[in-house]
């Protein structure tokens, strides 16, 4: 079949609707294609029975990318071919080729893609969909203008005759993932000719309404829209899509106009909402929907507020005489024993108060509560561990809008040692965000913006620093690369020789660096550090005269070489960071400040 000028029904959900079916979701959806062909073809079959005229390829993750990471990148071209093949049994349907957005569920990290990645990733993909006889390239569930472009350009390069049809995805606010909107997605293609231009996904049909209305207001283009039946929610670790083919068909049915051209569903509709839809398409038979409120891009706003003012820290670092000190929160709900050490350590002011995040997986009071706890007890300047190990993106961006809330701008970004380690050795690590990755949300979140650009509100900001270890090779990149995206300190790994400060000396100069002392309380951990700890590097001399001491003598023979190493590095420096035992860390914090 070729594209006409009649409004077209397609189908619904495949991948969402295949693992309903019980398809085990350890695969990836593509790989149904070679692993159970019939139970895709059978889809076909149902979407087309209910009245489908246009079925969707089952390849939307069915990249080089995606099926490197199932070990079926060899057979990319051959999955995409055999995939429209199935979906061709249905003779008197048009079948649209699915490719999904570049960015691999992570539309927010927006990192120029090379031409050259897009083509080793997409052209076997786009290559098996036009050897298998796809009537359209679909090119669906996009997030950012510029990448679907890419995709275009890479299609036309394959097949210049070939229709391509463009469908974004939008949320709530009618932005993409990546922060543009439905006329920035339609402008991009103004010059251009795809033969639909669209929506798919999202939030649910009513949605639909109003990205409808705006593609009439912004663009030429004939529409393309597959709403999901609306919202899901996460049930027994799978999402549940609302089953309402009756309110489905009522919102689809109002954007039958002369603009539309395709209409079909998402996740969460079934071949029982393509039949229910095909019959109300049959007699036009309407019902007034209510319409959502027109919605206007935010215009920036100036923040509102008092200036922003650094933490004490910063004055400390810029003096180069900053003293900050580690605690552990307490394992329970009883803050006595964490206000006692506090109150000892304000003898050393001024200070810092560092609070430590779970490390080694072991879990502990929120480092966030206990530094406000502190605050608010001692007046106390703190600074926060924020490790990212037990953060979701969502949590990260709402733990530190939080933070800001509370005025606890000082804060310390860290990986978080793995759960492996701690209680629960079982439980899951998140890193959805990489440190650098977390640094560009504070420079966003600095101007009213989240990672993906859209507004919060007035600017949230702090004053972050990272960790180096000055034993690496990279350690002076890394530096470099935070320092730019905006990490104010750096504290490093305990350093326990004086040849790793002077090696680091170039370093010290350039940026504010605080060197990590921490006493040893006995041979086992002295020696656990020297040998199982990445990037920490204790002297052989010092290691053989502690084999040689009893545990009682540790702590104070590393004392003596800790003061000795934290004169050195007076001057050179901008301060110092102590951990460890509070009376370890009392004596040196004492010498520190005579």
């Amino acid at each position: 079949m070729e594209p006409t000028e009649k409004l077209l029904l397609a189908d619904g959900a495949i991948g969402e609707f295949l693992f309903g079916l019980g398809y085990p979701p350890g695969y990836s959806a593509c790989e149904a294609v070679i692993r159970s062909p019939e139970i895709v073809a059978s889809i076909h079959r149902d979407y087309a029975s209910a009245g489908a005229r246009v079925l969707t390829s089952n390849t939307f993750d069915a990249n080089c990318f995606r099926l490197d990471a199932r070990n079926l990148a060899h057979r990319c071209r051959e999955i995409n071919s055999k995939a429209v093949e199935l979906a061709s049994r249905n003779s008197d349907c048009l079948i649209m080729g699915s490719v999904g957005p570049p960015y691999s569920g992570r539309s927010f990290n927006r990192e120029p893609l090379e031409d050259r990645w897009i083509s080793e990733n997409y052209l076997p993909q786009i290559e098996g969909l036009l050897e298998g006889g796809a009537d359209i390239i679909l090119l669906e569930t996009q997030v950012d203008p510029d990448a679907a472009l890419k995709l275009y350009r890479l299609v036309r390069r394959v097949d210049s005759g070939i229709p391509i049809a463009v469908s974004f995805t939008f949320g709530h606010d009618l932005l993409t993932p990546s922060g543009f909107s439905v006329e920035d997605s339609a402008a991009a293609f103004s010059d251009l000719a795809p033969v639909f231009l669209g929506a798919n996904h999202g939030t649910g049909p009513l949605q639909f309404l109003d990205i409808h209305r705006r593609l009439k207001l912004s663009s030429s283009f004939r529409q393309i829209l597959q709403p999901n039946s609306g919202t899901g929610r996460y049930i027994d670790g799978s999402f549940v899509f609302p089953r309402n083919p009756d309110h489905f068909c009522n919102c689809m049915i109002s954007c039958a106009d002369d603009s539309a051209a395709v209409l079909g569903g998402c996740c969460g509709t079934t071949p029982e909402f393509v039949s229910a839809m095909s019959a109300r398409l049959e007699d036009r038979r309407r019902i007034t929907v209510v319409m959502p409120p027109a919605r206007e891009r935010l215009k920036s706003e100036p923040g509102g507020g008092s200036p922003f003012v650094p933490p004490s820290l910063a004055a400390g670092l810029a003096k180069r005489d900053a003293l900050v000190v580690e605690v552990l929160p307490p394992r329970g709900g009883d803050c006595t024993r964490l206000l006692r050490r506090a109150e000892k350590l304000s003898k050393l002011c001024p200070l810092t108060v560092s609070i430590a995040d779970s490390p080694m997986g072991r879990v502990r009071m929120s480092p966030c509560i206990a530094g406000l706890y502190l605050r608010e007890r001692l007046g106390t300047d703190v600074l926060v561990h924020f490790a990212l190990r037990d953060r979701s993106l969502t949590r990260i961006q709402s733990d530190l809008l939080a933070l800001a809330g509370a005025g606890l701008s000082g804060i310390f970004i860290i990986s978080g040692d793995p759960p492996s380690l701690g209680d629960y050795p079982e439980a899951t690590a998140v890193y959805d965000l990489t440190t650098d990755q977390s640094l560009q949300l504070l420079q966003n979140l600095s101007l009213g913006l989240d990672l993906s650009g859209k507004r919060t509100g007035p600017p949230a900001e702090f004053y972050a620093g990272t960790a180096l270890s000055l034993e690496d090779d990279d350690c002076r990149e890394k530096a470099e690369r935070r320092w730019r995206a905006g990490s104010r300190f750096f504290i490093t790994q305990p350093v326990y020789s004086l040849e790793t400060l002077k090696r680091a000396e170039p370093l010290f100069a350039r940026y504010p660096v605080l060197p990590a002392l921490m006493p040893l309380k006995s041979r086992y951990a002295a020696e656990y550090l020297a040998s199982e700890v990445p990037g920490i590097e204790i002297p052989g001399e010092m290691m053989d005269r502690i084999r040689r001491l009893d545990d009682s003598d540790v702590l104070r023979y590393s004392l003596e070489r800790l003061e000795e190493l934290m004169e050195e590095a007076r001057g050179l420096v901008s301060g110092i960071y102590l951990s460890g035992s509070i009376s370890g860390v009392m004596e040196l914090g004492r010498k520190w400040r005579d």
